[in-house]
């Protein structure tokens, strides 16, 4: 079984890794002339997807060594060598796709709002390789994973996603669902290995999870995730972190 503590610990590792990437953003962001908007734009362009791919590079190692240490105490004994995920899915062209979308806000009169888009969206891509690199390797290894969120509570859309198909095979059958490795900026949901379809860690209820999901699903009326969400606030305001309480 996988400790909870160690998923907190690995959390709190990703966590501190995202506020180190927010300062040097906010530094860089900071010293640009946003009377000069174009200039300030590329700028970003070309400093955005150098600051992605460095923080990614330690998130994926922060990913390895955690799945190392959860392979080992979980006592299997066949040698394997964790590595990296062979492609990345942030790209870099991804990246400045983002920074182009986000751009607009520097030919308004509130510039500066741009950096809490781009502080949200690189706190995203980051982790995201460190997700990657934990579902690359299980896919690798034949093992299973799960989206395990982190905390007390979560957010509606990330209990959504962690209750349905709760346990992947693989990181290809997970990429067949258009919602299978969705995060959002600011998100706290690990990937986690597990060595069997039992084995999940203390807290995680992913049965518990369908069940909630089912219930708004029925009260959205709608397939659609974002009425199901909807529904999930209303329906289960105590249990998300985003609950809308109707009394």
């Amino acid at each position: 079984m996988v400790d909870r503590q160690s998923i907190e610990r690995y959390r709190a590792a990703t966590s501190e890794l995202s506020g180190r990437v927010a300062d040097e953003l906010a530094a860089y962001f900071a010293a640009l002339d946003l009377s000069r908007p174009e200039a300030a734009r590329n700028a970003l362009l070309e400093f955005m997807p150098l600051l992605v791919a460095e923080y990614g590079q330690v998130a994926e190692t922060l990913a390895m060594d955690w799945y190392d240490e959860i392979r080992a105490g979980s006592g299997a004994a066949a040698s394997f060598r964790v590595t990296a995920p062979a492609a990345a899915s942030v790209t870099a062209d991804r990246v400045e796709k983002k920074v182009r979308y986000l751009a607009g806000q520097l030919w308004t009169p509130e510039p500066a709002a741009m950096l809490a888009g781009l502080t949200i969206a690189t706190d995203k891509y980051v982790k995201q390789s460190g997700r990657d690199t934990i579902a690359w390797n299980a896919d690798r290894e034949g093992a299973f994973w799960a989206r395990v969120p982190s905390g007390a509570k979560t957010c509606s859309w990330c209990l959504i996603l962690a209750s349905r198909d709760a346990v992947y095979l693989s990181e290809k059958s997970a990429k067949t669902r258009s919602d299978g490795e969705t995060y959002h900026g600011r998100c706290d949901c690990q990937a986690v290995p597990l060595r069997s379809g039992d084995d999940y860690p203390p807290g995680y209820l992913p049965d518990d999870f369908y069940d909630m999901y089912s219930v708004a699903r029925d009260a959205a009326g709608s397939g659609d995730m974002k009425d199901i969400a909807a529904a999930m606030r209303r329906e289960f305001p105590g249990h998300v972190t985003d609950g809308v309480h109707t009394h």
